[in-house]
């Protein structure tokens, strides 16, 4: 296993992007990886390092970025919100595809939390599958996220809010968030490749109902779906204990060894 940092062009500002090749010759089948809402790639308990580790093992590259203003990225944070993780989503994807370690039409996506609700508004690029985990697929109305009155009260009278995350930081969050949570699509339901949704079945900050309701509704014949019981919003990863992590991978990765 290979891993590289690179940094991607995305108009005025630059994403950075591991990428984990299984070995330094061949070509491969390759993962882009979606962090959520205020984390970076290598947060949430190091859940996509260990994903990144995992498929390499099964012959398939991965590719993890940093959101706007997240991690390494140095865009502005004024910016964060739907609009420009989708851009920045849109930037890497195409930079794998001209990676010639990469099989450019077996590119797939996979998102966390909001990173799959990203990966489900990113459904127009040609990748080859879709996969989220504890993602917010409700992606054909507003985003459900709720805000407190307290946050909503900064944002009017200060113009940004301090947001507490569960990992111990304090990070801004400026109104152009909230803003986009009025971004949605019905373009999901467009989709022909496979897709994959995840769930942690004890999930206590994003209601499992969500992936529930859409694999239950959305009609479509090329949608799986996996259940993780006594998994919490990350996995477990968070808890340093990757029991569950890898009970998800372990069949995660062989519904993309025929998928991808």
């Amino acid at each position: 296993m290979i891993e590289k940092r690179i940094f991607v062009s995305c108009d005025d500002h630059d994403i950075p992007m591991v990428i984990t090749y299984p070995s330094e010759e061949g070509q491969f089948p390759c993962m882009l990886l979606l962090h959520g809402y205020m984390s970076y790639k290598e947060g949430d308990g190091y859940l996509f390092t260990k994903t990144a580790q995992e498929l390499a093992k099964a012959n398939i590259a991965s590719a993890r970025i940093d959101f706007c203003s997240m991690g390494e990225n140095r865009y502005s944070r004024v910016h964060y919100g739907t609009e420009i993780c989708v851009k920045e989503t849109k930037c890497a994807f195409e930079v794998l595809q001209k990676d010639s370690h990469f099989f450019p039409k077996r590119i797939g996506i996979l998102g966390h939390s909001m990173g799959g609700r990203i990966t489900f508004l990113s459904s127009n690029l040609p990748s080859k599958c879709l996969v989220t985990l504890n993602g917010a697929v409700n992606v054909s109305e507003p985003s459900g996220m709720k805000m407190s009155g307290d946050v909503l009260k900064d944002m009017d009278e200060k113009g940004y809010s301090i947001i507490h995350t569960s990992d111990g930081r304090s990070e801004l969050l400026f109104p152009k968030f909230v803003e986009d949570c009025q971004i949605y699509s019905q373009e999901i339901y467009k989709y022909k490749n496979p897709i994959l949704v995840c769930v942690g079945a004890d999930d206590p900050t994003l209601d499992p109902n969500v992936s529930y309701n859409f694999v239950k509704n959305c009609h479509m014949d090329n949608v799986d779906m996996i259940v993780i019981d006594k998994a919490n919003h990350t996995f477990n990863a968070k808890t340093g204990d990757y029991t569950k992590v890898y009970e998800l991978l372990e069949k995660l990765i062989p519904w993309l060894k025929e998928n991808i």
